[in-house]
């Protein structure tokens, strides 16, 4: 998906439009009945999530007429969940977990928008050995990755890892996972 820059005001206003055409598919209730229900990935710690999320829920009550909730998630497989079975309406994914939801909502999910920031990914390896200079010094040894759905965290540093020519299922002692 192109990245487009947008300042908080217009990210605000695309996700008020966004969930504006969400709900209008829904059956003829009042919306002022309805829950427009928000969540993320959990990349922060639930009250970080929740701090960060509270203007956009004011404004997208303001704008919908709709409460606004949000609803923290475990990991990143329950927000797919959520969203597969329509327990949430929208979501904040990265690009692997969207992937996932897409295939779980049989293709209904569809992105909105993307931060600039997410259209450069980098990686970096940190390594506790200072006898480790390159990436074949890595064989044999223990690796850990972040959660097993993060894109940043687990997916693109295995793509970076092929790269270079390891294969971490076979080139490593053991593979860990700290999310």
């Amino acid at each position: 998906m192109p990245s487009v820059p947008f300042s908080r005001r217009a990210l605000l206003r695309a996700c008020a439009v966004s969930a504006l055409s969400a709900v209008a598919g829904l059956p003829a209730v009042s919306h002022a009945e309805e829950v427009l229900r928000v969540s993320a990935i959990p990349d922060e710690a639930p009250t970080e999530l929740q701090r960060k999320f509270a203007p956009l829920g004011a404004y997208l009550e303001q704008e919908t007429g709709m409460k606004v909730s949000f609803v923290p998630v475990t990991d990143y497989a329950a927000v797919v969940e959520g969203l597969a079975t329509r327990k949430l309406d929208l979501a904040w994914l990265g690009g692997f977990t969207f992937v996932q939801a897409k295939i779980r909502t049989n293709g209904t999910a569809v992105p909105l928008v993307q931060r600039v920031e997410d259209s450069k990914f980098t990686s970096k390896f940190i390594t506790a050995n200072d006898s480790i200079k390159s990436f074949a010094d890595l064989k044999g040894k223990t690796f850990a990755f972040g959660a097993p759905s993060s894109t940043s965290g687990h997916l693109m540093p295995r793509y970076f890892l092929s790269q270079e020519g390891l294969n971490p299922d076979k080139d490593f002692k053991n593979v860990a996972f700290s999310g």
